[in-house]
């Protein structure tokens, strides 16, 4: 891996500064970290959603990413946020470093596994954030490596599978990959034999496995729900996979060309993967082309798949073909050079830290805290609405939780955001009091046009809107909540 190294150190400085300087990209954090707070609090797990939202309280919840909420919430502030943020990012490092070497370890030249991991790498990038489900990605490139393991350490398995279902509702991936192995670990040796039939056993153990956590069989019914939920076709992340997602196109992409195009055998005619190899690879691509948040799982199963192949199809990537001085400075020259980049990255960042400033409304919703009185709110993205969750007098239409909503509430969302006939109606209906948008968005030009609603608050990028009336009749009106930044 000496060159892979230079590759996996410039996504280094990328995830952890993004993670630790740049936390307000990911509006999900407040509500996290107020469902932490609510668990140490209480000493229970919530099982649906309660009077924090207007739209759907008492409906079902399961909030899969009780254990990073818990810590998130417990390392909030100060130099305890920075040690959880950077532990984030090394998650997100070591996946990408593990199924590097996972690539080397079964003979994948250097050049290939630093190209292959540079692509992986990129198609990480668009997903990654402070979230449970980077915590996960180490978790099912250990699962790979374990399910290629023979005797004892096969069994490994089912404590990383145990592990993952407490982290992310992704470990339902555990048994089926453990499925797919035995599939294919039976067409390769075309005999029901003992690795065949160790893999077999480690279905139904890997589904027991994924059951170790507070919500039991649950949270593989959860995880299977969600291929199936009317929701999907609302929320970005689970959007099918296209050329504009610029993970998938200069990252995941390539990868999956370079293993369509290379086929399964080398120059010398002998197959360079396997029918396990095949299965797995089939599947995530699947999954990839199923939602966008996957690509960054495809990614990382196919970067030693990918890079075998490179290494024995194409000659200028085979081991024997490295020249003498590249080699002496991929020993002495590339960790200096690798330093020296990371750095120029992460500085980089640092500099643009303050346009990430606003991204989320964070000042409209500040706006509407300091406005007295019971407000039901109505967030046109609805991530902005999770710095509210919880918070005093203030009750939620939609927000990042997303899943529990049931589908009136998203038709409702969506017929309002875009103005389908009858939004105000439905706003009328939903005694939504107070709309946070775009400026100039459709339907800040439409709440502007009409009667009934006022400007409270307005900056370059988001507008308060309250019902009219509201801010005169109620008293102690904060200049903060009434001022317009032109």
């Amino acid at each position: 891996m000496k060159y892979a190294w230079l590759v996996i150190a410039i996504f280094a400085a990328r995830f952890f500064v993004t993670a630790i300087a740049y936390p307000e990209l990911d509006g999900d954090l407040a509500w996290q970290r107020w469902l932490g707070n609510a668990i140490a609090k209480s000493g229970a797990i919530p099982r649906a959603l309660g009077p924090e939202t207007f739209s759907a309280p008492g409906a079902p919840w399961l909030p899969q990413e009780w254990l990073f909420s818990l810590i998130a919430a417990r390392c909030a502030h100060g130099f305890a946020w920075t040690l959880f943020a950077a532990a984030v990012a090394f998650c997100a490092v070591a996946a990408l470093a593990l199924s590097a070497w996972r690539a080397e370890r079964r003979g994948a030249s250097s050049l290939a596994v630093a190209l292959c991991t540079a692509l992986a790498g990129i198609a990480m990038l668009e997903s990654f954030g402070v979230r449970a489900q980077v915590v996960a990605w180490p978790l099912l490139v250990l699962y790979l490596i374990a399910l290629e393991r023979d005797g004892p350490w096969l069994w490994s398995a089912l404590g990383i599978a145990a592990v993952w279902s407490n982290v992310h509702a992704s470990a339902m991936l555990a048994p089926f990959l453990a499925l797919l192995a035995a599939s294919g670990s039976w067409a390769d040796e075309r005999t029901f034999g003992r690795r065949t039939r160790r893999l077999a056993l480690l279905v139904p153990a890997s589904l027991l496995a994924i059951c170790c956590n507070p919500f039991g069989w649950h949270l593989p019914q959860y995880a299977l729900s969600l291929f199936g939920s009317p929701i999907k076709s609302f929320i970005s992340e689970w959007k099918v996979t296209d050329i504009d997602d610029l993970s998938f196109a200069f990252g995941a992409l390539p990868l999956l060309l370079l293993l369509v195009i290379l086929g399964t055998r080398t120059r010398s005619g002998r197959v360079a993967q396997g029918w396990r190899d095949t299965l797995v690879f089939c599947a995530l691509t699947g999954l990839m082309l199923e939602a966008a948040r996957n690509v960054p799982l495809f990614a990382l199963v196919a970067l030693p798949l990918a890079a075998l192949q490179l290494t024995g199809s194409v000659a200028a990537f085979s081991r024997d073909t490295m020249p003498q001085s590249l080699d002496r400075f991929g020993k002495l020259g590339m960790p200096a050079v690798a330093l020296g980049l990371a750095i120029f990255v992460a500085a980089g960042l640092l500099r643009g830290t303050a346009s990430s400033q606003g991204q989320l409304a964070e000042t409209a919703v500040a706006a509407l805290e300091h406005i007295p009185g019971e407000h039901h709110v109505f967030c046109a993205d609805f991530a902005w609405c999770g710095f509210m969750v919880g918070a005093p007098h203030i009750q939620v239409f939609l927000d990042g939780r997303a899943d529990p909503y049931p589908p009136r509430v998203w038709n409702d969302f969506v017929a309002i955001v875009r103005l389908h006939v009858g939004w105000r109606e439905r706003l009328r209906a939903r005694s939504v009091d107070a709309v946070i948008v775009a400026r100039d968005a459709p339907l800040d030009q439409a709440l502007a046009a009409i009667a009934g609603w006022r400007s409270a608050y307005a900056d370059r990028r988001y507008r308060l809107w309250l019902r009219s009336g509201l801010l005169s009749s109620r008293p102690g009106r904060t200049r903060t909540a009434a001022k317009t930044v032109s």
